[in-house]
């Protein structure tokens, strides 16, 4: 009997692909000893080097169909970019299942992916079109892993994050550098999110303030986090709080990072890569929301999500004109009262 063969095509965004890992043991136990390919961007191939439940793990490249087999039983395409719609349509196999290029070369999903797709930009004009798919996105209250779950028919599980001895060496070099200690309260503070979503983010002044109650509050070692987009803001940061918090820097490969993430007890976090790290290391993640839907995101019972008291909450809005903004009605002292709540603090 030949060997069940299974593609995944997820490219991006980094913390999808993370997410998306959520599926390899389902698809294990559903078909054992399957083969698993899977392709993602070349920047994002780190998150998935290490993975063993990944047979075969590809870049996305232009050539990308040479290097596959001619035929797979199973072909999980869960991006809705050209490109990789148009890898699912011509790659041979016995069953698809997500987005596709269709005979018109118009991108389009299969009917078993409704629920996902049909929340996204690939919604036809037909059935509401973008407006409809933002409306079933807002009201949607199913995780990314539950959507996933129930369209492939397989048993939910947690993502799956590994990184090598390499990234370990290096954060235990910084566990040194900084005199840390394996008894310390160690707290992330990860409250930027890239240049698109303003309003993802905690302002760089209420971070400060955030940070200095923290060490206050709990004699919390703080580590803020960031990424190259937040190297000027984080030095503000540094700055509001006197140098009294520890630097991780903005330059580190995805693995690195995740690496010192992994040095934390709890990770307080935009909606942002660094938030899908922390639960995929199976850190107690704070998670605060504003345009982006809180929903979507699994916890596994470690941590707590806060949401913006705004109406307009899910807005997807990249500026917007309403005052306060959903991140301004998230308070420190919110924060302060669920960290108190994840370590019994009396």
């Amino acid at each position: 009997m030949s060997q069940f063969t299974i593609l995944i095509i997820k490219c991006g965004a980094a913390g999808d692909v993370i997410r998306t890992t959520s599926i390899l043991k389902g698809l294990k136990k559903k078909y054992p000893s399957c083969r698993i390919t899977w392709i993602t961007s070349s920047t994002n191939l780190p998150l998935i080097q290490h993975n063993p439940l990944i047979d075969v793990k590809l870049a996305l490249t232009e050539h990308i169909l040479d290097e596959l087999p001619e035929f797979f039983d199973l072909v999980i395409s869960l991006d809705d970019e050209l490109a990789q719609c148009k890898i699912a349509a011509l790659k041979g196999k016995n069953k698809l299942i997500g987005a596709y290029l269709n005979e018109n070369n118009q991108r389009t999903y299969t009917l078993d992916t409704e629920q996902w797709f049909g929340m996204g930009l690939l919604r036809p004009k037909e059935k509401g079109g973008k407006e409809k798919a933002d409306q079933l996105k807002k009201e949607n209250k199913k995780t990314y892993q539950q959507h996933l779950s129930e369209m492939l028919n397989v048993e939910p599980s947690e993502p799956i994050l590994v990184y090598s001895e390499k990234e370990r060496s290096f954060a235990q070099q910084f566990f040194d550098h900084h005199k840390l200690k394996n008894h310390d309260l160690i707290i992330g503070l990860n409250t930027g999110a890239g240049g698109r979503w303003k309003y993802k983010k905690l302002t760089e002044e209420k971070t400060a303030e955030l940070a200095l109650q923290l060490q206050q509050a709990f004699g919390a070692k703080v580590i803020l986090f960031g990424g190259p987009e937040e190297m000027e803001r984080n030095k503000k940061i540094m700055h509001l709080t006197g140098n009294k918090v520890i630097d991780a820097g903005c330059h580190h490969s995805l693995l690195a990072f995740a690496a010192l993430l992994d040095l934390c007890s709890i990770l307080i976090s935009s909606d942002s890569l660094a938030m899908h790290i922390g639960i995929a290391l199976k850190k107690q993640v704070i998670a605060f929301f504003g345009p982006t839907p809180s929903a979507e995101i699994e916890l596994y019972g470690r941590g707590a999500k806060l949401i913006g008291h705004v109406p307009c909450i899910v807005c997807y809005l990249s500026d917007c004109d309403v005052r306060p903004t959903c991140m301004d009605t998230i308070t420190p002292k919110e924060i302060i009262e669920q960290v108190k709540q994840l370590i019994s603090y009396p």
